[in-house]
């Protein structure tokens, strides 16, 4: 830290000589912001900027800057404060003046409260900054756009390697509509023209919404890393992408792409909750056994109107790559419900990496027949299944973790079935999973459920707690599994 405050020193000589309530949208802030950040009317006069991270995740901004008194005497100006995960904007934090000592000295500094500081983050190369001071401080009002420092010194725009946030909110494109929160845009129905949803925007799902035709009109949704889409909290909302279109969710480690419920954010006085809103859900043309032939006419168990299967065991249905589903699970009636992440006759042209499933009130994953292969997936606290599969998978999962909660259904960590009205239906389910920890809880199920004619090969897994009223880390049952 010392380093970090001697150079911007240097640079961060705040304008004008000096320089509540939240919002909350797509933008999350974290070191990717840090640095010294200039006045764009004025070359050397800014503020430093550092983004801390404590040990249990919470996140805090530390501003600061440096100026001179009336008789020329330098002074630092200071502020920090807790920021919540999706904030974009703050009022009326205190600011603070700070003097004496040198960097080699340890005496005490005076500390005087000078007024308040509001700041709101536009995007990775622009932050606003407004100063109301004190009547007694003898300093004027101060309001500044800030640029990286790095800007001035290329000549060339340039921001943190690992800020994915590019632009700012400038509304929302045709077909959509303004959402009741900062700066959210609404998607409704069914999306015909190949779209963007930016990071700049929070997307929000209001009921089920279409990507594509029936392998007509087909249409490629992408989504940019760092993107925050949520349900519209009044009805069933989910994403449904259609055979033959595709949806391209490349988020970033550090950037990832998050689907959320209405509630999950600072601007709602309810808490999420699982089943809050749908989930996401990838339809496509590969195998399935319990439609086999032309016209590959198999059906949503949520939705009967929602077609999907064929023949091509390589069809692509896009790319979903660090993408977190949280709070999902929407029940229709009972046994009708939207998993985290559902994935119906999805072909292995499809990627599948980096996938989470926080508190969702249905299964984290299930496969309904496909080949689409899966790695690196987590399942935190759900309400029923961690991973499962039905109707002819035969795809290839690496890498799985889950952790059952404190307990509100949490059901097993594997089901697996071929398939439940013909359970020696072809293509049989078998699919290959390996390197797999699963750790049970007190309300959990079985750890490894085989069933209805499925087969399979699990390889180098960990199973663990699955004992409540007799339940076992492995269980199978009906003959036509033992066969397979």
């Amino acid at each position: 830290m010392t380093r970090f405050i001697k150079s911007a020193a240097l640079a961060a000589c705040v304008a004008g000589g000096l320089i509540a309530a939240s919002a909350n949208a797509a933008v999350t802030l974290s070191d990717a912001f840090s640095g010294n950040w200039n006045d764009v009317t004025t070359q050397g006069k800014g503020w430093g900027v550092d983004i801390l991270t404590r040990p249990n995740g919470d996140r805090v901004v530390f501003l600061f800057g440096s100026t001179f008194d009336n008789d020329g005497n330098p002074f630092w100006v200071t502020t920090n404060f807790d920021i919540k995960e999706f904030e974009f904007a703050w009022t009326g934090k205190p600011l603070i003046k700070v003097e004496g000592n040198t960097f080699s000295g340890n005496q005490p500094v005076d500390v005087t409260p000078i007024g308040t500081i509001d700041m709101t983050v536009e995007s990775c190369g622009e932050i606003n900054i407004n100063i109301t001071p004190n009547a007694e401080s003898g300093f004027q009002a101060v309001s500044q756009t800030l640029a990286p420092i790095q800007f001035f010194a290329s000549g060339v725009e340039q921001k943190g390697t690992k800020c994915v946030y590019e632009t700012k909110f400038a509304g929302c494109p045709a077909g959509t509509t303004a959402g009741a929160l900062p700066r959210s845009c609404v998607l409704r129905g069914v999306i015909t023209h190949d779209m963007t949803l930016t990071n700049d925007t929070t997307w929000i799902l209001d009921g089920l919404v279409k990507v594509g035709g029936d392998n007509t009109n087909q249409t490629v949704l992408t989504i940019q890393p760092g993107t925050l889409i949520k349900g519209n909290g009044a009805t069933s909302d989910y994403l449904y992408v259609q055979p033959g279109s595709k949806l391209i969710a490349d988020g970033k480690a550090y950037a990832p792409i998050i689907f959320t419920s209405p509630d999950d954010g600072v601007t709602s006085s309810r808490e999420p909750a699982p089943k809050d809103w749908g989930g996401v859900v990838l339809s496509g043309n590969a195998p399935n056994n319990k439609c086999p032939i032309a016209p590959f006419d198999c059906r949503s168990e949520f939705d009967p109107n929602l077609r999907y299967g064929g023949n091509d065991p390589h069809d692509s249905s896009g790319i979903l790559r660090y993408v977190q589903v949280r709070y999902s699970g929407y029940i229709f009636t009972e046994g009708r419900e939207v998993n985290a992440f559902t994935m119906q006759s999805v072909g292995d042209g499809t990627v599948l990496d980096y996938l989470q499933a926080y508190r969702g009130g249905d299964d984290g994953i299930e496969f309904f027949g496909g080949t689409a292969n899966l790695r690196h997936m987590v399942v935190v606290d759900g309400g029923d299944d961690s991973i499962d599969w039905d109707e002819g998978w035969s795809g290839k999962a690496q890498f799985a973790y889950s952790k059952t909660g404190t307990g509100f259904g949490e059901d097993n960590g594997f089901e697996s079935s071929n398939q439940n009205e013909n359970q020696d239906a072809t293509p049989r389910a078998m699919p290959t999973i390996a390197n797999f920890t699963f750790i049970g809880g007190p309300t959990a199920g079985d750890g490894i459920r085989l069933k209805e004619g499925t087969g399979g090969h699990l390889v180098n897994g960990v199973v663990k707690g699955y004992d409540k009223d007799g339940k076992a880390c492995l269980f199978i049952t009906n003959a036509p599994t033992y066969a397979a």
